[in-house]
């Protein structure tokens, strides 16, 4: 319990203050704790701050749910895999202010921390690929390159909303219609890489 504690205080940090309030004294004083009593669950802030973004790291959680499963049993093809990948990062990011502050610190500083675990999110991305390199081969169709688009896009404008306004490209991107139809999109844009494959016509 004091360790969930301890871990839900840097949350409430991040949402607060983001990383740049993240400290010892203040992670004590939120969750209650001597901070002494930190390091007994704790070797380092390191190791904190790593034990919360992995609770709490979309990408972290799904492989976590799914590492038995190539492709998870929920899923009839890949192509419903990557679609239910890429709209419930979507629907989580644009939700988390704690996810957005912490991609926001991966982007903005250098931390070994966030090197670290963007490299385990490029190891579990490589599996989930793998799955769809026989379906895409020779097609002319980079479903990595695709990927990292949508990936970047989600970022970018659920960031945006928050810092700059919620008008991207003229879509208000945090209405009820804007969300729905930035959802569609997605779903669009993979299925028609998933159907250019099919074809296997596509121009390099």
């Amino acid at each position: 319990m004091t360790k969930k504690k301890i871990i839900t205080a840097v949350g409430d940090i991040f949402k607060e203050e983001g990383y740049e309030g993240i400290g010892i004294n203040k992670i004590a004083k939120k969750a209650g704790v001597d901070k002494k009593l930190i390091y007994r669950y704790f070797n380092s802030m390191d190791e904190l701050l790593e034990a919360y973004v992995v609770e709490k790291d979309y990408w972290m959680t799904f492989s976590n749910k799914n590492e038995e499963a190539h492709p998870p049993k929920a899923y009839q093809n890949n192509k419903d895999l990557f679609i239910d990948l890429f709209q419930n990062q979507w629907k989580f990011f644009s939700s988390e202010p704690e996810m957005q502050s912490l991609i926001m610190w991966e982007l903005s500083g250098e931390s070994e921390l966030m090197k670290s675990i963007h490299n385990v999110r490029e190891m579990f991305g490589q599996g989930v690929f793998k799955l769809t390199d026989e379906h895409f081969k020779d097609s002319g169709v980079n479903i990595r390159a695709i990927s990292a688009l949508i990936v970047g896009g989600i970022y970018y404008a659920i960031l945006h909303s928050r810092h700059n306004g919620n008008i991207i490209c003229d879509v208000d991107v945090r209405s009820k219609e804007g969300n729905k139809e930035m959802l569609k999109a997605i779903r669009q844009i993979v299925e028609w890489a998933f159907e250019a494959a099919d074809k296997k016509d596509v121009t390099k």
